[in-house]
């Protein structure tokens, strides 16, 4: 139940930066992001980073985001 509740919060920070549709998934290891963008830039990637590390402190080898259309 508190993973479910980690990647709901996650996702609602990441919505309110801006991003239309999040989905975060995690394992005991990694952090999957899948954002609804043809591309992301660097300062967006950035953004996303930040929340997932400040949420999890988790490295950001761990991290994976995924852009999709």
């Amino acid at each position: 139940i508190a993973q479910m509740e980690s990647e709901l919060v996650m996702e609602g920070l990441i919505k309110a930066k801006g991003f239309e549709d999040v989905i975060v998934t995690t394992s005991n290891s990694n952090i999957n992001v899948i954002v609804k963008a043809a591309e992301l830039e660097s300062s967006q990637v950035a953004q996303i980073v930040s929340i997932v590390k400040e949420q999890t402190s988790k490295s950001i080898d761990n991290i994976k985001i995924i852009p999709v259309e």
